[in-house]
């Protein structure tokens, strides 16, 4: 029986093709997280040092001034643009309800994405469908 976790990951599109051992590893570079409603995860202007994928709860994306671009819930991600693109986010993140996060820190994901190229092309082209005018390749990150 895989651990929860792996379980969890396995549930999240984007990592179900990741065998076990992948997960496993995953599972011991991040932290499980909580935040408690209404609680902020993070703010524009700081660093994307996580990729954040949601475990339980719902998580709001909005522009900074309070509009709301995104509704997260279980199996979704966020904070992928500003840590492959190692800048600051842009948007702020914010717990609705509690919530539990898995927190992968950028050199662990760095690591997955080195050692699984499928993984690397999919977020590659999540990267340029959200910035069309970025020239960046995430495979040059990983190195």
């Amino acid at each position: 029986m895989p651990h929860s976790l792996v379980q969890s990951l396995q549930r999240v599109p984007e990592f179900a093709p990741l065998d076990e051992r992948s997960l496993l590893a995953i599972v011991g570079e991040s932290m499980n997280l909580v935040w408690r409603d209404g609680s902020i995860i993070f703010e524009p202007g700081l660093p994307g040092d996580a990729l954040y994928i949601v475990l339980t709860g719902e998580v709001l994306i909005d522009d900074g001034a309070g509009q709301v671009v995104a509704r997260l819930g279980e199996g979704d991600f966020f904070g992928e643009i500003s840590l492959l693109l190692n800048t600051t986010h842009h948007r702020r993140a914010r717990a609705v309800g509690e919530c539990e996060l898995l927190v992968l820190p950028r050199d662990a994901f760095l690591n997955v994405l080195q050692t699984n190229g499928r993984l690397a092309e999919h977020f590659d082209a999540l990267l340029h469908a959200r910035q069309p005018d970025g020239e960046e390749d995430i495979t040059d990150l990983a190195e």
